[in-house]
This record gives structure tokens, C-alpha cells and sequence, in this order.
């Protein structure tokens, strides 16, 4: 048997595995899918996402296969991150390098294998989505460019799993019980965690060891039986010292091993509802029923948790840093109610965790690869915000309830669960944005545009909020001969944000001036506001996702990742972003576009791109309309489309943030809204404008591709005072509009 050779670069390569803080994490539904559409497509018995670390190779999918690791030294994969390439063996028999391999002559008895290496980070191969068979077989090109496919998918699942990890150690730091509240809520979004029975009951595991300083714990649901109750356990502490220990804890988070002793001290808690407080365990080892014998444990503290008068689950610490008492129950409370919460709500989705995986199922069977990268980004959108738009409303129904009123510190808990769920929530949205940026799923269509033509589209947008704002907005439209390759919308939406920071954060009666200027090969534009400055020692941390330098506390709302976004779009049209400020002299944000190349030809028709400008000319007393589409086509054919109508102002938004924004500065009459948009679709909006009072009256016209009956009804119930459906029915769209028009004139219909 030939072992398989340490790469060159194994230093960076396991430095790059380590980083993405996945070994040793449980199952996780995303892998297990992918794994498993590689069983199904290539149809074979086995499929793994298998890992290289320094002495084993570790499987983070193992469909087919038992063992959730093997040695090194007769990995397969190990040889595809040597040669940095896809490796095939078509029959192992034939290949001296593995003719005599343990795997191949003894169980899983491996005669074809073919491999892809995965690199996630910085182009390093860590692993390899492989596929394996009892059978010899032939394997065509083909057959790898579509394993090349999924692994490049697998690929994607690991910088999304790094980046969610990266978001958990990023958070600010906070009282313990706020701590506690935002990690329930990270967890509670995670629904692929949340249907594994996993991942939500680690988050609370961990944050249960984080406000008691423990060493161990585990999270529990309680199963009724007409005998005594058994322990279902959900998460419990890493014990896996040796092959016993690791076997057993696999055993109880797979949920085929559970507690059943009622005299223990754990049976005490789950069998018969009693907190147990033990300071020193060591006298009561033998009948703990701890399931791992050997661990050394100092102290314990088993809680019950109910739901009224049902004895539902339980959770446990040991070794704790803190004095063991009532005081720490008492204190530890709002913890053990959230959990009752939790676990009823989970009983709640049981059923329909089924029915989705059901589903998922069999869309993954009926999709191609590349359709299922595509929708990536679009479904876990979805699949995040779901859950938490529950625990939302179930923080609602909490603190309104009539018969069961909450006390004030029980009102206090529930407010912050609520408003930390309105912040995850806005958060998300923008996270998913810049994730699509990192993972090159924003789609940029870069041309020759004219500067003037953004300047005036950008600034006629926010003109109204910077008068609202008693902001004075100044600027010089540039030259028409001034082009640069970009693409205009991204550069609008780069202008709006800058335009938009320096209006909230501008101090009282303040200014913004626009300027622009030409370099060698590039253009720079800049927005300077009068607002407090940035110490130049903490300038770098603006651009950094979820810093607001301190402004948490203030009354300005943001969730810091707007820069970061910014940043992004600009760099990915090849210009920079920077400011340049000091305390008390406020601040200008500039950055950098290419100019086109001598000769380029941008579209100067008057209909090239959307502007506001002529459209402000309307009478002060006109009707005001705002249309939130993110496609300029469309934005275009509204266009046409109002001038023709006559005594309507048009205000155009790109996205529903943008829309937001504008509404809540200069409200208009009337609200034209893409179902289908780029962040926060048009239901979002709708509920986000409906908990508004500000905007929870103002009319709401919804426009959608979708045009079955089901649908219509769905957008109706739902709350929008219209549904219109594409293609556009222009006589319909004209009556709607003009019916609204005349219910704002006090008019009849």
C-alpha cells in the first residue's frame, strides 16, 4: 500500500481547515442533502464529504458509511489533496497504490472511488467530495465536471457554515441575559439546525455554559411513558476522551440512546421534576447517570423545565465557576421559561419539519446542480427568516395576553425578545446581500455610463429626505462627456447609501456636498457632510461588518453592515472606497471609477436610465406614487407609462430598504411594490410597513409574476389594498391608480 505524501503547503492548508471551524461539528441537513444527490445522480453507495486533517480524515457527510472517520494513512482523499486534482480509480484492483489498502480488502471493500477537492478558502484544497463503489466502473468527463458541480456547491455550504460562525464571535457584548437572548434567536433562525434536532439545543447548551461558567452541560426533552419518563437528550458537552466515550455521546444526540434511571441525579430531575444541587459529586459517582463513568466532575445542578404543570424537559451543568444556590435559579429563570417556549414550539413543527424534508427531498431529486447553487442564497433567505418571524410572534402573543398577564420583568424579557428579533431580522437581510456579493451571486453588468445621469438620479431620490431632514443638499451635476465603466444601478445604490449615512448622521440644519474630480485613469466622487467626525484611529472599523462605532445606543437605527456592502459593490467595479475625517469636521466619503476607454458609446437617450429629475417638475399639489422595482427596464416602462397618465409625481425606488427609507421621509399617497426583490421581498415590507405607525395606512399596490388564483388571494390576505399581475394590463394599472387618486382627493370612485 502506498501512503499518500504531505503536501507542500500542508502548514496553510490546515490552517485554512482549522479556520473554518467544522471538525467535529454534528450532521448538518445541507451536507447530508448534497451527499445524498451525489448517491442519486452517479448511483452508488456511498458519498462523503471528507476532510484531511493532520493525522485522520474526517467525514462532515458520510452517506453509505458508518464510521464518521478513518486514519490517514489509507484516505483516498489524501492522495486528491497531494496531486491538488481530481483523482479517479476506475478499479482499485488494477492500482498498486491501493490494491493492498485496509479499505480496499476489508470493509467498506472499496473497488472505484473519483474525488474532487473542495477549497472554500483562499484556493486551498482541504478535503475532497468523494464517491465511492462496491463495483469497478468507467467514469467519464462528464461525470467529472458534474462532480467538479456539487463539490463547488460544497464548497459554498463551508464558507456559509464560516460565516455564520464568524457572526456568533462578532457580537457585541452584553448583559448575560441579553447575551442568552441573542444567541435563542441565532439559533431559533438556523432552521435546517432547528429540524436536525441539533444545532438550536447546542446554542442553548452553550449559552447555558456561558452564564454559569461551566465546564459541561446538556439540554434535554422529557418523553411521558406509563412506566417512569426517559430523557431525550438534544445537546450535551463534547465528552469523547476515548472510543467508549465518543460512541456513547453519538448515541444520545442521534437520540437512539436514552436515560431511563429515576434514581440518579439526573432521574430525579427528569422523572420526578426536582432540582438537584449537588456540590460535590464524587460520594454519588456510581449513580449519577452520567453516561460517561470516568468524567471528573466537581459539582452539579439538574433544573427541571415545565410547561404549566407538565414536566416537559430538563437541562444540567457541571463544574460550574459559580456558587450552586436559589439565588443562581432565581436568576437563571428567564432561561428555563424560554426553553418551555422552545420546546412547545418544536413539538409545534414537528409535523412540518417532515413535510419540508419531504419536500426538500424531492425537489433535490429533480434538480440539477447548477439550479440548486443558483437558489442557494434564495432559499436559506426564506429558510432563516421563517422561524424567526414565529418566536416574533410568539413574544407578541406573550406580552398582550389578557388571562395569563406577565409580570414587569417578565414584560422586559419578552420586549427584548421581540426587539432583538426585529434587529436579526433587518440584520439577516443584509448579511444575505453582502453573502451574495462574497459569493459572486450579484450579477454586475458593466458599461460605459454617464456620471450626470446617476448624480441626478441619486440625489432627486433623497432630495425630499434631505429637506425633511433639514439637511441642505448641494451639488454640481458633472459633464456629460464624464463616463465610466460601471454598472448603473450598483453605482446608484453606492451614491444612495453615502447620501443616505450623510443624512442621518449630519448634525442639525447641516450640509452635503457632492464633487467630483478627474484622475488619470479614474474618477472620484466624493460626499461631504457636516456632521461630528470620525476619529481617524477607528476609521478602518467603519468598513468592518456589524461596527458601529459605538452608535448601538443612539437613536439612529442601522445594523452597521451598510459600509461593508459599499465596499464590496465598489471594489467589484474595480474603484476603491475611503474618508477622510477628524472630530467636529465632519466627514467625506469618496470612491473610484474607472473611466471608459476613449471612444466608448453610453446610451445618453433620454430613457437610457431612470431619472427623477423631470418627473419633479410636476405641480407641488400632485399625486405622489413610489414604485419600488429593482429592474431599470421596468423602472423605464412606469415611467412612460405615468407621464402618459399626467398629475402624477413618480418617485422610483431600486430595492425596499431604499422604499423605507423614502416613506419614512417623504411620504407618498401611494406605494407600487415588486413582490420579488432583491433583500426584503415585498411581504416583508408590507409587515415591516404595517408595524410601522408611521406607514401601517398608507396604500400598498402589489405587482407579481405570480398570477394564480391562490396567489392573488395570498397577496390580499395578506394586507395589499391591490394585486396586479404581469404582464402589465395597462388600462387595469391606470384604473387601480387613478381609484386611489381620486380616495385621496375625497373624490368617489
Amino acid at each position: 500500500m502506498q501512503a499518500p505524501d504531505i503536501p507542500q503547503n500542508e502548514t496553510q492548508r490546515l490552517a485554512a481547515l482549522h479556520d473554518l471551524k467544522i471538525l467535529d461539528t454534528p450532521s448538518d441537513k445541507a451536507f447530508e442533502r448534497m451527499t445524498q444527490l451525489a448517491r442519486d445522480l452517479f448511483d452508488v453507495p456511498i458519498a462523503l464529504v471528507s476532510l484531511i486533517d493532520q493525522e485522520r480524515q474526517w467525514f462532515k457527510s458520510h452517506q453509505g458509511l458508518e464510521v464518521c472517520e478513518t486514519d490517514r494513512a489509507f484516505s483516498f482523499c489524501a492522495h486528491a489533496i497531494v496531486i491538488d486534482g481530481p483523482l479517479v480509480i476506475e478499479d482499485t484492483h488494477k492500482d498498486k497504490r491501493f490494491a493492498d489498502n485496509p479499505l480496499v480488502i476489508d470493509s467498506p471493500n472499496i473497488r472505484f472511488y473519483a474525488g474532487f477537492p473542495i477549497r472554500p478558502l483562499q484556493g486551498i484544497a482541504i478535503g475532497t467530495l468523494c464517491i465511492i463503489d462496491h463495483q469497478p466502473r468507467q467514469f467519464s468527463e462528464r461525470d467529472l465536471k458534474r462532480l467538479g458541480s456539487l463539490a463547488g456547491q460544497v464548497e459554498e455550504l463551508l464558507r456559509q457554515h464560516k460565516l455564520q460562525v464568524e457572526l456568533n464571535q462578532t457580537a457585541s457584548m452584553m448583559q448575560k441575559e441579553q447575551q442568552l437572548l441573542k444567541i435563542l434567536h441565532q439559533g431559533i433562525t438556523d432552521y435546517q439546525a432547528l429540524m436536525s434536532e441539533k444545532r438550536l439545543w447546542v446554542f442553548l447548551m452553550e449559552a447555558l455554559r456561558e452564564l454559569t461558567d461551566s465546564d459541561y452541560a446538556l439540554i434535554g426533552e422529557v418523553l411521558p411513558s406509563n412506566a417512569t419518563n426517559a430523557l431525550k437528550v438534544h445537546a450535551i458537552t463534547h465528552l469523547t476522551w476515548n472510543e467508549e466515550s465518543r460512541s456513547l455521546v453519538d448515541q444520545l444526540r442521534n437520540g437512539s440512546l436514552k436515560l431511563t434511571d429515576p434514581d440518579s441525579m439526573l432521574g430525579r430531575v427528569f422523572a420526578y421534576g426536582e432540582v438537584i444541587i449537588a456540590d460535590d459529586i464524587a460520594p454519588h459517582i456510581k449513580r449519577s447517570g452520567f453516561p460517561i463513568a470516568d468524567t471528573p466532575f466537581h459539582n452539579y445542578l439538574g433544573v427541571p423545565i415545565f410547561s404549566g404543570e407538565h414536566l416537559i424537559g430538563m437541562y444540567a451543568i457541571a463544574n460550574s465557576q459559580q456558587p450552586l444556590n436559589q439565588a443562581l435559579l432565581d436568576w437563571l429563570q428567564p432561561f428555563t421559561d424560554t426553553c418551555s417556549l422552545l420546546i412547545n414550539l418544536y413539538s409545534q413543527m414537528a409535523e412540518r419539519e417532515q413535510v419540508m424534508l419531504d419536500l426538500a427531498a424531492a425537489r433535490d431529486q429533480a434538480e440539477t446542480a447548477s439550479r440548486a447553487k443558483s437558489e442557494f442564497l434564495s432559499s436559506m433567505s426564506h429558510e432563516l427568516r421563517t422561524p424567526l418571524n414565529a418566536i416574533i410572534g410568539f413574544s407578541q402573543i406573550l406580552a398582550n395576553s389578557r388571562r395569563e398577564p406577565l409580570s414587569v420583568k417578565q414584560q422586559r424579557q419578552v420586549s427584548q425578545i421581540e426587539r432583538s428579533g426585529q434587529h436579526l431580522l433587518s440584520l439577516i437581510n443584509e448579511v444575505l446581500d453582502l453573502a451574495k456579493i462574497e459569493a459572486g451571486h450579484m450579477t454586475l453588468s458593466i458599461e460605459p455610463i454617464i456620471l450626470a445621469n446617476v448624480f441626478n438620479d441619486a440625489c432627486s431620490t433623497l432630495e425630499d429626505c434631505a429637506e425633511a431632514a433639514g439637511i441642505q443638499l448641494r451639488y454640481t451635476s458633472p459633464n456629460d462627456r464624464w463616463q465610466v465603466n460601471a454598472d448603473y444601478t450598483r453605482t446608484k445604490q453606492v451614491l444612495l447609501n453615502l447620501l443616505s449615512n450623510a443624512i442621518k448622521y449630519n448634525s442639525p440644519n447641516g450640509s452635503i456636498d457632492i464633487s467630483v474630480a478627474h484622475l488619470v485613469d479614474h474618477v472620484r466622487i466624493s460626499v461631504t457632510d457636516t456632521g461630528p467626525g470620525i476619529d481617524p484611529e477607528r476609521q478602518h472599523e467603519l468598513f468592518e461588518p456589524f461596527n458601529r462605532l459605538d452608535a448601538e445606543g443612539g437613536s439612529i437605527e442601522g445594523s452597521g453592515i451598510g459600509l461593508a456592502i459599499t465596499r464590496e459593490l465598489v471594489e467589484r467595479m474595480s474603484g476603491e472606497l475611503g474618508v477622510d475625517s477628524q472630530p467636529g469636521q465632519g466627514a467625506t466619503f469618496w470612491f473610484t471609477l474607472p473611466t471608459a476607454s476613449p471612444g466608448a458609446n453610453a446610451d445618453t437617450s433620454a430613457d437610457a436610465h431612470p431619472a427623477t429629475h423631470p418627473i419633479h417638475a410636476q405641480p407641488s399639489n400632485a399625486f405622489t406614487l413610489l414604485y419600488i422595482e429593482d429592474n431599470p427596464a421596468n423602472q423605464r416602462l412606469m415611467e412612460d407609462i405615468i407621464e402618459e397618465m399626467g398629475e402624477i409625481t413618480l418617485q422610483i425606488a431600486s430595492s425596499a430598504e431604499i422604499g423605507l427609507e423614502i416613506m419614512r421621509h417623504c411620504s407618498p399617497a401611494l406605494v407600487l411594490m415588486d413582490v420579488h426583490l432583491p433583500g426584503m421581498n415585498g411581504y416583508q415590507t408590507l409587515e415591516a410597513m404595517r408595524r410601522d405607525p408611521q406607514l401601517q395606512t398608507l396604500p400598498v399596490i402589489a405587482l407579481s409574476a405570480n398570477a394564480m388564483p391562490g396567489d392573488i388571494k395570498r397577496g390580499l390576505e395578506a394586507g395589499f389594498n391591490a394585486y396586479l399581475t404581469k404582464p402589465l394590463e395597462l388600462d387595469k394599472l391606470e384604473a387601480t391608480i387613478t381609484q386611489f387618486m381620486q380616495t385621496a382627493s375625497g373624490k368617489e370612485p
